[in-house]
């Protein structure tokens, strides 16, 4: 489970910078099926909000809009907010998409840096 320790170093392993999206989104986690918040997303991973108790390294199955089930293991989890790790990045053009229909206004009109420059920055 969470660490307090975590939170200080949760970003400096991150490979990419997450774009913030509000998008409500189905998920299966063990037996159960449930809907969450995709909170913030970039092409190795999301942060999520609405599940409680969630394991270090649990699966979890995203059902993202337009595509197969998407699968995710948790990297850390704190209340109801988790961030996940994707099993296979997302592709350049599947992660623009997805920013281009769900992000939050900000991002949707300019303010995202592009693939590159974001992989630059990583």
């Amino acid at each position: 489970m969470w660490r307090e320790t975590d939170f200080d170093n949760m970003h400096a392993d991150r490979r990419a910078p997450r774009v913030g999206i509000e998008l409500p989104v189905r998920c299966k986690h063990g037996t159960e099926r449930s809907t969450v918040i995709l909170k913030d997303l970039n092409q190795y991973g999301a942060r999520i909000e609405g599940l409680e108790k969630l394991r270090i390294d649990e699966a979890i199955q995203l059902m993202l809009p337009g595509l197969r089930p998407k699968t995710a293991f948790v990297i850390w989890s704190r209340d109801r907010s988790s961030g996940l790790e994707f099993e296979h990045p997302l592709h350049d053009a599947v992660f623009e998409s997805l920013v281009s229909d769900f992000a939050i206004r900000h991002y949707r009109e300019g303010h995202v840096p592009k693939i590159a420059a974001m992989r630059r920055a990583a």
